[in-house]
């Protein structure tokens, strides 16, 4: 604090501010600003920032085929808590397909972007996944091909923790964190 030394143990971050007991037990109440560039990256491991998710789709069906579909992921996110966090993060975009003979589902494209969330709180932040195509045959009584199955979002820290995962089914949702692994970057703007 003010550049002294102060020692003391992390007890929760409450409205914005930092919880702290001293060496006699006594509470003590700072702004996370006021802690060494280590507490608050320390800081920044213990407690990441709260963020409001919504992912949509967008579907085109006009581009060719009757029986196709190209379909889009578009995120938005805010941080909805008060403290500052300047560490960089990284969002991995999975979009899932199912099989239309079989019922089974995999990976169809996937798509990274690391970013850091804007200085004042409340800014959303935006970014489109890949457009997936999908085809749908149909012949003598057998249909196949490839449909639309949903998505995965996790949002991973600089320390290669996910702090946020989304996605629109539960069966996902608990493979999120081995099929959304980061692999490589893309810088985007904001």
């Amino acid at each position: 604090m003010n550049g002294s030394i102060w020692e003391g143990e992390f007890v929760t971050l409450s409205a914005g501010e930092v919880v702290m007991r001293d060496q006699m037990g006594a509470r003590i109440i700072i702004k996370p600003e006021q802690l060494s560039a280590a507490d608050q990256l320390y800081l920044e491991k213990v407690i990441p920032p709260r963020l409001s998710i919504d992912v949509s789709k967008t579907t085109d069906n006009t581009r060719s085929r009757a029986n196709s579909e190209s379909v889009r992921c578009l995120v938005s996110m805010k941080q909805t808590d008060n403290r500052p966090y300047t560490g960089k993060l990284t969002a991995v975009l999975v979009v899932m397909n199912e099989d239309i003979k079989t019922g089974s589902t995999s990976v169809e494209n996937k798509k990274e972007y690391s970013f850091t969330l804007p200085e004042k709180r409340g800014e959303v932040v935006e970014f489109k996944g890949d457009r997936a195509d999908f085809y749908r045959k149909s012949g003598n009584s057998s249909r196949s091909g490839k449909a639309y199955s949903g998505y995965i979002l996790v949002i991973w820290d600089r320390f290669g923790n996910p702090i946020a995962i989304k996605s629109n089914r539960d069966s996902f949702a608990a493979e999120a964190t081995k099929l959304a692994r980061p692999e490589r970057t893309k810088r985007i703007n904001g």
